[in-house]
Order: C-alpha cells, then sequence, then structure tokens
C-alpha cells in the first residue's frame, strides 16, 4: 500500500541568465541588447530575464541607457528585469541618476 500521492514542489519561475561583464558602453551596448533580445525569443517559456552584472567593470551613459531600453523591451514583452549582483559603481549611477527606483523595481507581468 502506497502512502498519499504529493504534489510535485513548485519549480521556480523560469529564468534566463545573462552575464554582463567588462565595460557597459557605447562599444558593448548592441552586443546586450542582442543577447537580450535573442534570449526572448528564443526562450518563450522565460518569465524572467537576469542580468548578471558581478563581472561589469564599468557601466558609462550609453550603458545605462541599454539598461533603461532593456527594462522597456522586457516590460513589454511581459517578462521581469533583475540586475543581479550589482557592483558597487552600479549602484552608484543608477542612485546619482535617480533610475535606480524604476530599474530596481520588481515590474511583474499581469
Amino acid at each position: 500500500m502506497s502512502g498519499p500521492e504529493r504534489a510535485p514542489a513548485a519549480a521556480p519561475p523560469a529564468a534566463v541568465t545573462v552575464p554582463v561583464t567588462g565595460e557597459l558602453d557605447h562599444e558593448s551596448c548592441d552586443d546586450l541588447l542582442r543577447a537580450v533580445a535573442e534570449l526572448l525569443a528564443a526562450r518563450p517559456d522565460a518569465e524572467a530575464v537576469r542580468l548578471d552584472c558581478h563581472g561589469m567593470s564599468l557601466c558609462d551613459s550609453m550603458g545605462l541607457s541599454v539598461l533603461l531600453q532593456l527594462r522597456r523591451d522586457v516590460d513589454a514583452a511581459g517578462r521581469r528585469l533583475l540586475l543581479d549582483r550589482r557592483p558597487a559603481h552600479l549602484e552608484r549611477l543608477l542612485h546619482l541618476t535617480g533610475t535606480a527606483d524604476y530599474l530596481l523595481a520588481d515590474h511583474r507581468p499581469h
């Protein structure tokens, strides 16, 4: 005789992780935009895009612009954008520019 069946544990929401390494500037911005767009297209099941910022050595105004564009693109796709493992220089930039609340808010799709 077997015991009662257990429901499987809920799996965490599907997410794709994109490592951001080196400088996020005018030379690398298009690569990041392209990588995220390709992942969104390839993974329609992904509920979130996680940018792993641990390896980011610099983020200039173009890099910040791309992060803002990614927020709009990911929101428009009905997904979440998460900026994980942010280095201190990125935290400072987000707070100095007043973009932290917007970029770091949990924009859950409805």
